[in-house]
Order: C-alpha cells, then structure tokens, then sequence
C-alpha cells in the first residue's frame, strides 16, 4: 500500500513540476494569460486587493482552508509561483508522513510478520500435542474393543456349550436356563458396550483428521 501512495504522490509532484516548467516555459515564448492561469487554479484562488494609489495587489488562498499561502504580491506571476510551490510541498510532506507511518514501516511490518509465525509455531506444536494424545486414546479405545470382542465371543462359546449341556441334562434344565439368561444379558450388555465403544472411536477419527487437515495446514508455509 506504501509502495502504491508513494508512486500516486511521486507521479502527482512530477506532473506538477513538469507543468509550472511548461507554464514558465511558455511565458517566455509567447507570453501568459496570468488572469486565465489564477482561475485555472485547482486548490487555491487569486484576490485582487485594490489600493488608491499605484498598482492592486494580489493574495493567493487555499481553497480548503482559506489560510493565505502568499500575500501582498503587486505580481500575480508570483503568487501563482507560490501555489504551485505550495501545493507541492504539501505533496511532499504527505509522501513523508506515509512513509513514516508504522502500519506502511517495512520494519513494523516485518516485526509483526515474525509475531503471527511465531503464534502459528505454537498454536502448530499445541495441535501436534494434541494430536499425539488423540492417537493415544485411539489405540486404547481400539484395544479395549479387541477386548471386548474376545470377551464377547467367549461369552457365546460358553452360553452355546451350557445349552448343549442343557440338552443331556434334563435335571438341571431350570437352573441352566437360568444361567443361559443371565449369558445372555451380558452378552448384550456387552454389544450395546462394544457399540458405544465404536461409536466414540467413529467420532475421535472424525477429530484426528480434522486436526490432521489443519496440522498440514499450519504446516505448508513454512515447507514453502
């Protein structure tokens, strides 16, 4: 943004330089239309300050401020001078107060620049901490489900062989039933478990390539 105020401000002092050169130029040659070049003033005008004896006078005033650049010239040559003279100094001081400015200050600039990479440095190794404990908790939910799936299929070799013994054992066919219930319910207590289980592990990878995506995210700068 500096860079592009600066050619603008550059551009307008040269264009101005260029036509009070042309302007002085020309009222060598051939002569001027001061009167016409007071009107054509952009951002100043001209008064005319008649006196009894001898000859006017002449002020020229900003247009904004109406604060008098020049005053009590008896040529108006000179205080048209005095406005483009005027007009260009104020141009100039614009292009130094940029160029003072700490938001247009390569310096500043490049002092915040280390400030944000230096928050993504940190904000990358509390993501990758976080990361690692997530892998952590992934394996210990994977292995408890392992568990859980061995433990479930005992479960069932073990109801199927108290049936089987249920068969050869009329006798005891109340107490077995009842046995095989109660197999029966932990088996179901424990898919409804192992369910769970699977759910939160569904969910814990949804976060782990979440934060996996934003890890390679963070990243990429600085591999560039």
């Amino acid at each position: 943004m500096k860079n592009n105020l600066g050619k603008v401000f550059v551009v307008l002092t040269t264009f101005l330089s260029v036509a009070f050169l042309g302007f002085s130029f020309s009222a060598r040659i051939a002569g001027t239309n001061w009167e016409g070049e007071a009107a054509g003033l952009e951002n100043y005008f001209v008064e005319t300050v008649p006196v009894d004896k001898g000859r006017a006078t002449y002020t020229v005033k900003n247009k904004a401020t109406l604060e008098p650049v020049k005053a009590g010239s008896k040529l108006l040559p000179e205080v048209i001078l005095a406005a483009y003279t005027h007009e260009i100094t104020q141009l100039n001081d614009k292009i130094q107060n940029l160029e003072a400015r700490p938001e247009t200050n390569p310096v500043k600039i490049k002092e915040r620049q280390d400030e944000i990479k230096a928050h993504q440095k940190q904000d990358l190794k509390a993501i990758e901490a976080r990361e690692e404990e997530l892998k952590q908790e992934f394996d210990k939910l994977a292995k408890t489900i392992a568990d859980l799936s061995v433990e479930g299929d005992k479960i069932g070799q073990e109801a199927l062989k108290v049936w089987e013994e249920g068969k050869l054992r009329r006798e005891d066919v109340a107490r077995l039933r009842n046995h095989l219930e109660e197999l029966e319910v932990d088996q179901f207590q424990s898919l409804e478990q192992k369910k769970r289980l699977q759910d939160e592990l569904s969910r814990l990878r949804g976060v782990l390539a979440r934060l996996q995506r934003r890890h390679v995210q963070l990243k990429s700068p600085y591999e560039d």
